[in-house]
């Protein structure tokens, strides 16, 4: 859990139903096709789908965004504890998509450079992953490579 009694709106009073609401409207005034809230392992996953042309044809991407666990302490002394602050977790999530899509309107990104990273992909598997997290896997292989090089030439 993220401590953010220090971070923006840790004393919101907006509720979860009206965050989530005002990112569905924001999603849906931004053309996307479909809207997906879907619980896992007691995280909250953002799913929507987008499409965009490319060489003449209609494409469709599928974006995941996962709302973060924040937390913050309330209490005072041995009695203070950290706590589970969903109504921050929202609204956090709620401003970092509308600046994403000033962005976009403001032509500084495409729709497809600013949610780059949160773009699933169907790997060989069958699995499905964020482009990100593939290319942070083959950084970090790369990486291991690099020691291993680096360790053989030294010998």
């Amino acid at each position: 859990m993220i401590d953010g009694t220090k971070m923006p709106y840790s004393d919101t009073e907006v509720s979860i139903d009206k965050s989530k609401q005002k990112i569905n409207d924001l999603l849906r005034e931004h053309d996307t096709k479909g809207i997906q809230w879907t619980w896992i392992e007691n995280r909250e996953v953002l799913r929507f789908i987008h499409e965009y042309e490319y060489k003449g044809q209609i494409k469709t991407l599928s974006y995941e965004i996962e709302i973060p666990e924040m937390g913050r302490y309330r209490g005072r002394g041995y009695d203070k504890r950290l706590e589970r602050n969903d109504r921050q977790a929202y609204r956090i999530v709620w401003h970092v998509l509308k600046n994403k899509f000033v962005a976009v309107d403001c032509q500084l990104k495409t729709f497809e450079n600013e949610f780059l990273s949160e773009i699933l992909y169907k790997l060989p598997d069958g699995s499905m992953s964020k482009v990100s997290d593939i290319i942070l896997s083959q950084i970090d292989k790369a990486k291991s490579i690099d020691l291993l090089e680096k360790k053989y030439q030294e010998e």
